[in-house]
């Protein structure tokens, strides 16, 4: 389910603060992105759910814990800088994040992303799971050859991970 506003604009989007139910869930989707997962990380997520990132397209709450779980492998360190809820009318059934994410990759590197992340919510779950870097949309097959191209690599690189990274966080 790709975003469809105008991202650029959602840089500019006032914040809010989040419900206590908004709370627990946000603290447990950033607990996948300092790369700390637990099974209560994905307490909230529906078994059918979509993670969508320009790296990937994980179908499915297996896939998607390995996505998460798999970050240890990759960083030494990943912290959250700062992060804002964002007060988005646009999206009324869904947790809008502008997060400021600071990555450190095992050999020493440091990368420093912003992202716009939307977490579409149905009966307190996550069903899908939108990581949109710089805020700007994700590619999809709807975008041509290209867009089709891209969205082909994205699940391939899903099932790659799936198959090489556990789902249990208990096993890594």
């Amino acid at each position: 389910m790709p975003t469809t506003s105008a991202n650029h604009d959602t840089k500019t989007l006032p914040s809010r603060a989040p419900t206590p139910e908004e709370r627990t869930i946000i603290d447990e989707v950033l607990s996948l992105y300092q790369a700390r997962p637990t099974d209560q990380s994905y307490a909230h997520y529906s078994p059918t759910a979509v993670f969508h990132d320009p790296v990937s397209i994980a179908k499915g709450l297996d896939s998607i814990k390995s996505q998460f779980n798999g970050m240890p492998k990759a960083f030494k360190a990943s912290t959250t800088e700062e992060y804002r809820v964002l007060d988005d009318p646009s999206h009324p059934h869904a947790i809008r994040l502008d997060l400021t994410q600071r990555y450190v990759f095992k050999t020493g590197q440091e990368k420093t992303l912003n992202s716009l992340v939307t977490l579409e919510m149905r009966d307190g779950m996550i069903e899908h799971h939108e990581e949109e870097w710089d805020h700007k949309e994700n590619s999809t097959g709807a975008d041509g050859f290209m867009g089709r191209l891209n969205e082909w690599r994205k699940k391939a690189d899903a099932k790659l991970v799936e198959k090489t990274v556990p789902a249990d966080p208990n096993k890594l």
